[in-house]
């Protein structure tokens, strides 16, 4: 009898002679995967629905995962393969004063060993833009969130695992606002935004009760040009997170100053280095105060070779240890194109995570590789593989993680 991943490589060969075939035998193969997709999808550049343009995507994948609920014990570790399911729909519209974007997103991963570790996620955003003058623009937002958190992750890692439960299912709802005040061509431009976020669990609540809660935040953006290609930054945020059950209300600050950089074609960064206080109102929980890091930087030695550079220090709320959480992190992303219709992405990524008040410490780092085709201006697929590996202080939270996944997606 044949082991999960034998049958994961059998597929997966099936998966690439299907591959070739579409190459061979072109645009006959490509209107048949058009009929079953839908007729949306066989659209190169959306559907023109009046004054809206739709696009929507549609992608399917396959893939292997050696520790679907990331135990440390790898002798009680789950293998199965799985499928994702993930369509998606982004609706535009620019008019002379008023702009329109909306986009649903939803996605389901489905494991063959047992379909209690099965999780979904489903996402709205909505925004409305409104140009009151060539130097003032307003913007609204709507974004609704409602999903089930992967086993092995958020509140059920470590020992949570053994007690057998569903995976925790949560919604969200977030309410933002933002002015953005500067013409072109000026030296200087303020950006304002606020907004409220809700996020509830629907179940388990013997052990998500004490993650409900809501966050209240307002911040303030100064950008000044000091050349045509970089420009200073000046940033405050203050944050307000109160909870509904846990003794963990606190109020978060940032001040930040930096440079956004767009030196040649070749390089693009932006770099903020601040300020950061997270004060709680309880006085069992131990403040913060010192440094954050906000930095991206983009460079291209070649136009087909682009590397993605990422550093940040910032702090989080718990998922069931300590008052909060303290992390470092720094991911490096390499993408090279070595055809117009062929690139290949290596990343990888370290991470240290403190959980201030508790014992608990991780080192998390990852890395993978990926290899990308596109057949035509609608259809790409992928193959990926990516490890995964957790140290912590306390033994239980720490896993190793292998997966594989071949994906085709769709779009327009």
């Amino acid at each position: 009898m044949m082991s999960r991943f034998e049958v994961f490589l059998s597929v997966l060969r099936v998966c690439v002679i299907a591959v070739f075939s579409l190459s061979v035998f072109g645009k006959s193969v490509i209107v048949a995967l058009s009929f079953m997709g839908g007729y949306a999808v066989a659209q190169q550049d959306g559907l023109s629905l009046g004054n809206f343009n739709v696009f929507p995507t549609l992608g399917l994948s396959y893939g292997y995962d050696d520790n679907v609920s990331y135990l440390f014990d790898e002798s009680r570790a789950i293998s199965s393969n799985f499928f994702v399911f993930s369509p998606g729909l982004r609706v535009e519209a620019e008019g002379e004063k008023v702009s329109f974007f909306g986009q649903y997103d939803y996605s389901r991963t489905a494991f063959n060993s047992d379909s209690r570790y099965n999780f979904d996620r489903q996402q709205l955003l909505v925004k409305l833009g409104y140009f009151a003058s060539n130097r003032s623009r307003l913007e609204g937002s709507v974004e609704y969130i409602n999903g089930s958190d992967r086993i092995g992750t958020g509140n059920q890692q470590g020992g949570l695992i053994d007690l057998n439960l569903d995976p925790d299912k949560w919604r969200s709802v977030g309410f933002g606002g933002k002015w953005h005040y500067g013409g072109v061509g000026a030296k200087g431009a303020l950006d304002f935004g606020l907004g409220y976020i809700d996020r509830q669990y629907d179940n388990n609540a013997q052990f998500t009760a004490t993650r409900n809660r809501q966050a209240r935040y307002f911040g303030v953006t100064y950008s000044h040009k000091v050349s045509p290609k970089t420009g200073l930054l000046a940033q405050i945020k203050r944050t307000n997170i109160d909870y509904d059950v846990a003794s963990l209300d606190n109020k978060e600050t940032r001040f930040m100053f930096g440079v956004q950089w767009q030196a040649t074609g070749k390089t693009s960064a932006r770099a903020l280095v601040g300020y950061l206080t997270k004060d709680f109102d309880e006085a069992q929980h131990d403040d913060f105060s010192g440094l954050a890091i906000e930095t991206g930087l983009t460079w291209s030695p070649r136009s087909y070779s682009i590397f993605d550079l990422s550093l940040t220090r910032e702090t989080d709320e718990t998922n069931g240890n300590g008052s909060y959480v303290l992390r470092n992190t720094v991911d490096l992303g390499w993408t090279h194109f070595w055809k117009d219709r062929f690139s290949t992405t290596a990343n990888i990524g370290l991470s240290d995570e403190t959980y201030k008040g508790s014992l608990r410490s991780d080192s998390l780092n990852f890395y993978g590789v990926s290899a990308k085709y596109q057949f035509s201006d609608w259809l790409v697929s992928g193959l990926g593989y990516r490890y995964d590996n957790r140290s912590s202080s306390v033994n239980e939270f720490e896993y190793k993680n292998n997966s594989l996944l071949l994906t085709f997606e769709l779009s327009k």
